[in-house]
């Protein structure tokens, strides 16, 4: 291996993390090991909403204080933030929100999580075409992309860092080159955020399931929108949290809509789970994103690095530009590889029906001993489950 710089502690302890005593976590991808801290905020959350309305008052702080810190993470203001309950939520506000005629076209990548590609499925029946940017040996390029879009592309729907092979993409060139067409950019950041830099702004909308990188849980999910691209988008959804105050109910179908990107809140959110997203984000800003980026880059450098050297067929590009925590590589003994990995403590993430590949995902708290036993194990695997 070239240049290895060895890693011997989190930038948080395992310590810090409930069940990783004895196992080694390699599967952030997937989901990621809760805090231990996260108990007490949980706990937090039980005390306050024993308060009445005073609870309502405590939640509410809670849930501004947690869009500052998205924004931070961001680099954006917390106005253009929404928290959501999925990013599946969020691309369906695109789906059902924009004006589609016949004729527009979606583009999207063949290698992209279906939440990035069903929901716009249900254009068809209005004549919208959904194009699929096909991969090249595992890799996407921006010329491939730029060669699907076209005068009635109406939205260009991709992830910065796939979660299929690890790709990471160029947000600031790919940004310019789908706004130079007249597109709009819809970029969902699950596997970057809280791993490297995101510049929310390159982007029309972003959305983030906060699950995985970014050490939260199910249940919240954040919803960027850029409001001097998308200034007259209206919210398809509406709730009684969409209007600026609860309408007089002798006029109940009279209100305001709300200006900032929370209009597109229609109900109460998920307060539980923004509590836990407000705790993970305190300790992801604390460590900051650059020495994350730093040490999650060197990680996965050194797992590409000997996977390659065992023979597995990688997906993952080399150059630490284009990947970020996710190594992959194809088998067809994933489910026998994964299970094998198990049985030896190291968790791994295996596929989908139809993914025949391996995710190995490095995090804030793993080492360079984490990495070298994965590799240990997979060289002390059966013939058979060899490449």
């Amino acid at each position: 291996m070239d240049h290895v710089v060895r890693i011997d502690n989190g930038l948080i302890p395992k310590s810090e993390f409930i069940g990783l005593e004895n196992i080694v976590h390699l599967a952030a991808g997937g989901e990621a090991p809760m805090l231990k801290s996260h108990i007490e905020v949980v706990n937090r959350f039980m005390s306050d909403k024993a308060l009445a309305e005073n609870s309502r008052v405590r939640m509410d702080d809670t849930v501004n204080r947690c869009k500052n810190k998205v924004a931070t993470l961001f680099n954006v203001a917390a106005e253009d933030i929404a928290l959501l309950s999925s990013s599946s939520e969020g691309i369906n506000n695109l789906v059902y929100g924009l004006k589609w005629k016949p004729g527009d076209n979606v583009v999207a990548c063949d290698v992209e999580f279906p939440s990035e590609i069903l929901p716009w499925t249900r254009l068809k029946e209005k004549g919208v075409e959904i194009r699929i940017v096909r991969n090249r040996d595992w890799y996407v390029s921006l010329k491939d992309i730029e060669r699907k879009i076209d005068k009635r592309t109406k939205i260009v729907a991709i992830s910065q860092v796939s979660y299929f092979t690890g790709q990471r993409l160029p947000l600031a060139e790919l940004s310019q080159m789908v706004r130079s067409c007249g597109a709009l950019l819809c970029v969902d950041s699950t596997h970057s955020a809280g791993v490297i830099p995101v510049e929310a702004k390159l982007a029309d909308i972003m959305v983030a399931s906060c699950y995985k990188w970014l050490l939260a849980t199910h249940g919240v999910a954040i919803f960027y929108l850029n409001r001097d691209r998308l200034e007259n988008f209206d919210p398809p959804f509406l709730g009684w949290h969409s209007s600026v105050s609860i309408p007089d109910w002798k006029e109940p179908t009279v209100f305001e809509l709300r200006a900032n990107a929370d209009r597109f809140e229609p109900g109460n959110h998920g307060f539980i789970s923004v509590y836990v997203l407000d705790n993970a984000l305190e300790q992801i800003l604390r460590i900051g994103v650059p020495e994350i980026e730093k040490h999650v880059l060197e990680l996965s450098g050194q797992l590409r690095a000997g996977l390659e050297e065992l023979g597995f067929e990688l997906m993952t590009p080399q150059h630490p530009s284009e990947r970020a925590g996710n190594v992959c590589f194809m088998t067809q003994h994933i489910d026998a590889i994964v299970e094998a990995l198990k049985e030896k403590g190291i968790l791994v993430w295996g596929g989908y029906a139809g993914v025949g590949r391996v995710r190995v995902s490095t995090h804030l708290y793993n080492t360079s001993e984490d990495v070298n036993r994965l590799l240990g194990a997979l060289k002390e695997l059966p013939k058979s489950l060899k490449p």
